[in-house]
């Protein structure tokens, strides 16, 4: 009985340390006022999640590829490049693209939105997501780190502006016929590669001609940079103003 009691608490002591890998805390960056009014709630969120999870999971039990699953209602936080499929516990995202098995994520439903986040079939953690609204929402890292999109967006708008070649002011007074408002906006939608792949026009300037001189600018500028290797999002939409008015 003795040897049975010892040998139990040798694979006690085995065991033990493999359970307690399964999950580790992890120190995040937390949020600043200047980067969101929403950071106390964003930083309650991560200190959470953070203080315990996974770095890595077993993904051979998952289809890797989609067909006719049936897919996730969108919650306002879903990607239109990714198709969403419940699977037990977990949430499948696959590519549209290829319906390549990209992503598996994992929702705390107790907590503000938010998607722990692993690739596939690696298994390792990938991003923590945080979402506070469809328009606004915040990416960590697998280390904690805030990923800031904002540098990105700058220098792609940047480098727009740079080859907008705007016509005199003259011409646009002609075309314009007493027009006040020649704003045109383009939602801009930039593949991770740094190519564009799609712009669509979310108010014109009614005005064909400055219509297309604002869709040039953007042809003139691409491609940009590939994305940042920490980056998530297999596209990002950025919404890029042009004011002939001015």
């Amino acid at each position: 009985m003795r040897k049975i009691v010892l040998l139990f608490s040798i694979l006690c002591l085995i065991v033990s340390p493999t359970f307690a890998a399964n999950y580790v805390k992890i120190e995040p960056q937390f949020l600043t006022a200047s980067q969101s009014k929403n950071y106390e709630t964003v930083n309650e969120t991560i200190a959470i999640i953070f203080s315990k999870i996974k770095p890595e999971i077993k993904t051979d039990k998952y289809p890797k590829y989609y067909h006719d699953f049936t897919l996730i209602k969108d919650d306002g936080t879903q990607n239109k490049a990714y198709h969403y499929v419940k699977n037990g516990g977990a949430e499948l995202i696959y590519t549209t693209d290829s319906n390549e098995l990209k992503y598996i994520s994992f929702r705390r439903h107790e907590l503000q939105k938010c998607r722990i986040i692993y690739d596939y079939p690696s298994g390792k953690l990938h991003a923590v997501q945080v979402f506070i609204s469809e328009t606004e929402s915040y990416v960590f890292s697998a280390d904690g780190k805030y990923v800031d999109y904002d540098p990105y967006v700058k220098e792609v708008k940047e480098k727009v502006l740079k080859n907008w070649k705007v016509p005199s002011r003259k011409k646009i007074d002609i075309l314009a016929k007493g027009q006040k408002d020649l704003l045109v906006q383009i939602a801009l939608t930039v593949g991770k590669d740094g190519h564009v792949k799609k712009c669509r026009i979310l108010k014109s300037a009614k005005i064909k001609e400055l219509d297309d001189n604002a869709g040039s600018a953007i042809r003139s500028a691409a491609p940009f940079k590939p994305f940042p290797a920490d980056f998530f999002n297999e596209e990002i939409v950025i919404i890029m103003n042009f004011n002939f008015s001015l």
